[in-house]
Parts: C-alpha cells; structure tokens; sequence
C-alpha cells in the first residue's frame, strides 16, 4: 500500500440542484458582498457556504473588530458594507461591549442570526453546508459547480460563478492558474485560532473608566520582546475583543501556526493542534500575569484556523504593491480603499520595522492610515485567465504578495465582492463573458449601489 502513487477515482453522476444567474461560493465578507449586489436587479442569485452560518472570519475565526484601522480616517466603506453595518447597528447597537473609547465590534454570534435575516430581505437564496472543490468544464465555461454533501455530489449551474472562498478554490478546480506565498519559497501568514474567555473581572478591567486591556496587551508585548513570557507561540501582539458586564472578553487574536499551507490537510492539522496548545499555555500565563484574569476561564475556541493568504489567481491584471502605493489610476476601478498594509511576518520574524519595503522577508508589515490616499483595484484583476464565466473576489483576486497585505483587509474584500456580484450580473443577464462586461456600465451600476469610485 506504501508504493500506491495515486488511484483511479469512479465518476458519478451529480443531480443538479438548482439553476441559477448568478452562483457565489463563499459566505464571508466578499461573497456577502458579491450575493447582494448580484441580486439588485432581481436576478436569481445563490450563495453557497461550506459551514453553517455566513460572515467568514467575521464569525468563524472571531475577526469582530475588523474596521479598527478605520477609526477617525473619515474612510467610510460603502455600498453593501455601508448597508450591512447601519442595518446590524440598529438592531444590536455596539453588542454589550463596555471598553471605553474603543472602536466598533460586530458581535460575531449576533452577526450569525443578523446574516440570515439580511440575505432573505436582499432575496439571496443561501445552502450551507455546501463544500465545493470540483467543477464541470466544457473548453473555458463552467458547465456546473460540484459540491460535496451527505447525500453524494451535487450539482449547481450557473450563468456567472463568482469564486469568494478565500483559497480560490472554484479557480483551482477551474485550471486556473495561481501564485501562493512569498516569491522565492511560498510561504504564507500564519494562521490563528482566536479564542473566547469568560470568567473575567470586568470592573477591575474597567478601572477608574480607563481602558485596562489595552494597557494589557501593551505590557504583555514588552514582556514578551524582553524574552520574559516563557510562551513558545511567536507572537509577541495580543488583541483583546469585546468586554462585557458577564465577564466575557469576545476574542484573542493571538495563536499563530507557522509554516502551514491552508489548502493543504495535513497542514491544516497541524495547525489546528498546534495552535490549541499555544491557547492552553496563553490561559495559564493570563491567569497568572494578568489582572481581571486569575479566575478566566476558556469559553470557546474558533471554528477553525484561519489564513490570511493561500492562492492567488493570475487574473487580466496583474495588481503590484507599486500600483497600491503610487495610488496608481485604472480606468476599470471598481473598489478603492485606503493605504493599510498588514502582514504578518511568514516566516515567523516579528522584529522588523513594518515597513513595507521588506516585502515579507524582514520582518512583519504594519502601516497604518496616516493621509487620504486612496489605492484602487481594476476589474481586470478579478477576471482569471482561461475561464470565461468566473470572477474571483476577496483576497485571492490577481496580485503580488506585498499588495495582498492591504487587498485582503475585510471591508475590502467586500468591496471586491459587490464589484464582481454586479459584473456577474451584467454577464449573465446579456450571455456574455465575464471579460466582456462593459466597465463604464458596471461603473454606473455600482455608484448606483452608494459604491465609492473615487
């Protein structure tokens, strides 16, 4: 059994399920975005989730803090994400978090029940439970897309597929070809398994009305640069969540498996254990070094580890972080975002400067909002080679390493979510390509969504 390279496979037959306009695999921020745009103009639109709830690492991996970088920049994001953010405030308002002066936070639980009641009012039809890893070609157009269930394959056809699972994975299945990782050895951020702690002193957190757990983390990064913390995850930041009156703290951002491809199972595992004995030793250095802490207790642990990068398509364009940085102008923007840029280091080297110049291979990549400069994104780098009915969205659309860092924040994925949910739209309401849209008439489109341009 040792020797068996590989095997054949028996084709099955796949039912087909439903036929749609527009099919969006991925429930996470993009394909949010993408399913709500395709859907404006009444086209029939289904949105596939491989878990069983939607908002991707909004809610699985605890990521509620996701806009702090935002604050006071006077950047609002538009479109859907203006819409889902006023809509999800109104109804749960800042979700018990008591830290003073902190930036919003989604309640990723709340957010789960808030995404199921905001597809059905924007008339997207939602499968959970719907893995999808293969597809059915006929020369450059996809006949169908498979998903695995417990009942055998099943198959979905589609006018427009927009790929949104954050690994392409439709685009892999598609023969599309990709970049992963650093250029000369492939290797990727690290993943994180955030985690849930209750049991804390929430008045002792809250002292004299000043924000504790920032101080908290401050102190914690010192000890832990000053080689004093004993702890063996390489991670020397630790972001605190929402504080609440039950003596909850909604998140830890804070165990980071290196060295791991996330499309890869056996990396995948690693990195789910690894990363679970680093969570064990954080609870027993929190319980002894951190005030509020001593009687914490583990609450929860993220539904899986999640990836800042894998796969990233070779699209139409091919976007640089020279493009980002030099805000360079594109006559087929669809999104623009603010200068942000955030890697951490893959191969673990946390010490450097943050300066993008390092490109990944000196240290870790952390700039912060400091002017209005505004980079954009053409619709070109979200149309792959070789498939004429897939737009891939999110943080696997067509660019260099160094830009991912800044194409990958959340909201912006997002935005290239509703970019390509319209341009599907347009596709398949005229039977043409995804390549064919005509950009200044998918332009109109979404400036007619609240979209910034501009």
């Amino acid at each position: 059994m040792g020797n068996v390279i590989s095997m054949n496979v028996a084709p099955k037959v796949a039912k087909v399920i439903r036929e749609v306009d527009v099919l969006v695999v991925g429930g996470g921020p993009a394909g949010i975005g993408a399913a709500v745009s395709a859907a404006y103009d009444g086209d029939k639109v289904l949105l596939l989730e491989k878990g069983g709830f939607l908002g991707g690492n909004i809610t699985k991996s605890y990521v509620e803090g996701c806009n702090y970088f935002l604050r006071g920049t006077g950047f609002e994001p538009t479109g859907v994400w203006a819409k889902m953010e006023a809509q999800y405030k109104e109804a749960y308002g800042r979700a018990h978090d008591l830290r003073p002066n902190s930036p919003f936070r989604y309640s990723s639980e709340y957010l789960k029940i808030f995404l199921d009641r905001f597809m059905k009012d924007n008339n997207v039809e939602v499968l959970f439970h719907s893995f999808v890893n293969d597809v059915v070609m006929e020369d450059e157009v996809i006949k169908a897309v498979i998903i695995q269930t417990k009942q055998g394959p099943q198959a979905i056809v589609a006018k427009t597929v927009v790929d949104c699972s954050g690994d392409a994975d439709v685009a892999f299945a598609a023969g599309v070809t990709y970049d992963q990782g650093r250029e000369t050895d492939g290797l990727t951020q690290p993943g994180t398994l955030s985690f849930r702690v209750a049991g804390v002193d929430s008045a002792t957190l809250l002292e004299d009305g000043k924000d504790v757990l920032k101080r908290i983390a401050a102190d914690y990064k010192k000890e832990y640069r000053a080689g004093k913390t004993g702890l063996s995850c390489k991670r020397q930041d630790l972001p605190f969540g929402r504080l609440t009156a039950g003596g909850q703290v909604s998140y830890l951002n804070y165990a980071c498996a290196y060295g791991i491809d996330s499309t890869d199972i056996v990396g995948l595992t690693q990195g789910e254990q690894e990363s679970r004995v680093y969570i064990q030793e954080m609870l027993d250095y929190m319980r002894a070094n951190m005030p509020g802490f001593e009687r914490a207790e583990l609450s929860s642990i993220a539904t899986e580890v999640s990836f800042r990068d894998s796969r990233r398509i070779k699209g139409k364009y091919h976007l640089t972080i020279e493009d980002l940085t030099t805000t360079r102008q594109f006559e087929d923007c669809i999104a623009v975002y603010p200068q942000f840029y955030d890697m951490l280091a893959p191969d673990a080297y946390m010490d450097g400067d943050g300066s993008i110049e390092g490109a990944g291979y000196k240290g870790h990549i952390y700039k912060m909002i400091n002017d209005g400069s505004l980079f954009q994104v053409p619709y070109r780098a979200l149309v792959p080679q070789g498939v004429s009915n897939l737009l891939v969205a999110g943080r696997s659309i067509s660019c260099d390493h160094v830009a991912q860092s800044g194409i990958r924040a959340i909201s912006c994925c997002m935005a290239t979510g509703e970019a390509a949910g319209a341009a599907a739209a347009l596709a398949s309401q005229q039977g043409i390509s995804a390549e064919d849209v005509n950009v200044m008439e998918l332009q109109k489109r979404l400036r007619g969504q609240g979209v910034r341009l501009a």
